[in-house]
Formats: structure tokens, sequence, C-alpha cells
């Protein structure tokens, strides 16, 4: 990745506003080449950033940032000539520990958000109107999903206080409620879920979570069957450590697939893996392994134009130690690539626990892939990679110096 100060250099240098700049040379044959837009400048401990595309392209990113003992909500809009304007959904002592975002099909937003008494709360097409959705919300590892399926309802999921009691979120028109969704047995705490639905309506569950046992970390999942009835679960996969987890639907064939990483401490072996339903079994791909780094945190999205699946990942180089943000994506020829998006990300949140990013794809015209994450400075960014552009005559000069102006788009790269 080329650093801020080279790119801020080349475009002093050429004259030319900042924020309408993208980074020197293009994407060639497949490869991705990303552009960083700042949504907010260092300021205050920030939660997991949710990332979200209307069907008009606009992306948003719900967030918390936690200063002096107070807690903000935001939903931050990326507008037209690049700037990025936030909205402050709610504010006080521990008003929110994790967000949620998620576009209906009238482009009506939900934010949703877990504060420090453990209530989740909902706010629907930006009224102002805070909806207490449910109470007793896990507060130690706060777990908030929400999304629309294809009918346009609003699914969500979070966590309770008691071991393994995973609770659901619905929506008709800003009207939430709530009730039991399921509770994964032999579990004595669930670390992290992930909720989606498939085409015919039912749900889905991932979870990470330590086992009654106390020996390692599992990842397990969970359907929902179409009659009424206790939700099937099974421990996909235990190792020592399980960093990740990621959970989506195939907007192709409504099949569904798992993004999740495992760690071995005798080995000192990180792997990824990905993991897809063909129609009767799991089919399970390792992605990446290694010895030298560690793999953290993940998010898992579909291309929404072809289908193919991309993760966006945490990695920490352990020699010299880095801390970088990382997209995997199968490609025309169903190889696995990867493409460095950061060299100097936050990991870490300096309230504690796993930051993770967030990954989403563009569904108007062309679809292209973007990652909201915490960089190094604690800043939250959000990294683009548009299509090739399509250059305007007057933009000759600057293409000869290597520079770009954004002024079209091209069929998807990948």
């Amino acid at each position: 990745m080329i650093s801020r100060a080279l790119s801020t250099a080349i475009c002093v240098a050429a004259g030319l506003p900042l924020f309408l700049i993208q980074h020197p040379s293009l994407a060639v044959d497949g490869t991705p080449f990303w552009f960083e837009s700042t949504v907010s400048e260092p300021g205050g401990a920030i939660s997991s950033p949710v990332l979200a595309f209307n069907h008009f392209g606009t992306p948003s990113v719900s967030w918390s940032s936690s200063t002096a003992g107070i807690d903000t909500v935001y939903r931050s809009e990326r507008l037209g000539l690049g700037l990025w304007a936030h909205r402050e959904v709610a504010s006080g002592p521990t008003a929110g520990m994790q967000t949620a975002l998620s576009f209906d099909r009238a482009e009506r937003p939900t934010v949703a958000w877990i504060d420090g008494n453990g209530h989740v709360k909902a706010e629907f097409d930006n009224s102002g109107v805070h909806v207490s959705v449910a109470n007793g919300a896990d507060t130690v590892n706060p777990v908030l999903s929400i999304s629309h399926d294809l009918a346009g309802n609003l699914r969500g999921l979070f966590t309770g206080t008691a071991a393994g009691d995973l609770f659901d979120i619905g929506s008709v028109g800003g009207a939430f409620s709530s009730s039991s969704l399921t509770t994964l047995s032999g579990i004595d705490e669930v670390l992290d879920a992930r909720l989606t639905t498939d085409h015919s309506g039912l749900r889905h569950v991932v979870a990470r979570v330590q086992p009654e046992s106390g020996s390692g970390q599992s990842v397990v999942i969970a359907s929902e069957p179409s009659f009424d009835g206790p939700w099937p679960s099974l421990a996909l996969t235990t190792a020592d450590e399980v960093h990740g987890i990621g959970i989506n639907t195939d907007p192709t064939d409504g099949n569904v697939a798992l993004s999740y990483t495992t760690y071995d401490t005798a080995t000192n072996t990180s792997k990824l893996f990905y993991a897809k339903f063909n129609g009767f079994a799991l089919e399970a791909t390792e992605v990446l392994s290694s010895t030298t780094a560690i793999f953290y945190d993940v998010d898992l999205a579909f291309d929404l134009s072809d289908g193919r699946p991309a993760i966006a990942f945490e990695r920490e180089v352990v020699s010299p130690l880095a801390e970088e943000l990382v997209f995997a994506y199968l490609d025309g020829a169903s190889q696995w690539q990867t493409s460095l998006v950061d060299d100097s990300i936050s990991i870490s949140s300096s309230l504690g626990g796993l930051r993770r990013p967030s990954l989403a794809f563009d569904d108007f015209g062309t679809s292209w892939p973007a990652i909201a994450y915490i960089d190094a400075d604690e800043s939250l960014n959000v990294a683009f990679d548009p299509p090739v552009p399509v250059p305007e005559p007057g933009t000759a000069g600057l293409m000869a110096a290597g520079l770009v102006i954004l002024s079209g788009r091209s069929r998807r790269r990948r």
C-alpha cells in the first residue's frame, strides 16, 4: 500500500485537491487496487465498524466512539463528492458498545446497538426514535448482527448472559421485536456469532465458542428448521484458538458459506478456511496457512455480480511485528488470491478485545468491494477497490504522471 505521506506529496506536486486523487498506478490483470478514505480522524476508542451499501451504491458505516466515559453511536455516509457526513444516533455513558447496520428495500437504514447495561436498541430510518428491542444482552463479549433477507425482513441476533443463549431481532416497518432464537448446548461462553438467511428465508448461525470442557475453542454451526423445534447444531472444528468467523449467503444460488481462522499453539500454525454448502455437504477449503503470521478476525462477503466469495481478514506478522489488513478473493480460475489492503492497522481495541473489519460489495451497477477498519493511528477508514476508471481526455497529462482522477466505471476486474 502507498503511504498517505507519499500520496499527499504527489497530489500537492500536481496541484490537485487531495480528496480527488486516487493512489498512483492502476490495477492490472485482476489485481485489486485500494483507495483509502478516512471516515473519522483519531479521537476516542472506536468499536468494530459495520459497513453497508444501499442499493444506489452509497456506503454507510455504523460505529461507536468512547471518549471520557461518553459513548456515541454514529452512522456515517459517504456523499457524492467523496466527503463523509456523520449522524449522531445516540450518546451518553455506556451508550454503545457494539453497533450494526442494514438497509431495507426502500433504502431506509436500521441502526442497532448494545449499551453497557445490556439493552439492545435500534433506530429506524433516521427517525430519532430509539426503540428498546430487548434487555439482557451479554456485555462481556457483546455480539450483534443484523441484515435484511430477500423478502425485505430484518433478521438479526444477539447473545444473552446465559451460556449458549442466542436471541433474534426482527422488524416490520420499524416495529422491532425479539424472542429466543436457540441455545447452543455444551457451551461455556459464546465469544462471537454471526447470522445469515438463505433464499428460502431460513436462518443459519456460525459461532466462535468456548466449550464447557474448557479445552481450546470451537467453530459451531446451527440451522433453523422449516418447522417449530430446536435448531440442530454441530461443532465444525476445534483448535487451540479460533480468532475469527464469518457467514454469508451466495446471491447466485442461495447456499450458505462460512469463513473462519484457527491457531495451533504447538506448531505456531495459523489457518484461514472457507467452507460452502454444496447442496449435500459443507465443502471446506484451506485458503491460507502460516507459521510466521497469525490470522485474526474475518468477514465474508460475495461479489454480487458473479457470486465469487471474498474474505477480509487481519494478519499479525510475527517478525518484524506488523498488523495488516488483507483481502482474499476467488479469481476467475477458481484460485484463491490475496491482496494487501493496509500494512499498518489496529487489530485490538484500546478497550480490549479484537476489532473486526467489515467487508461489503456495492450492488449498484458494477459490483466492487470495500472494507471498513481501524488504522494504526486509531482513525476509522474505508478502503475501496473501485472498477478501473475510464479517464476523460483532460486526464491524459495526469496519466502520464501516474495519477488518475476517478471519472467513471468499467466492468469488474477480478
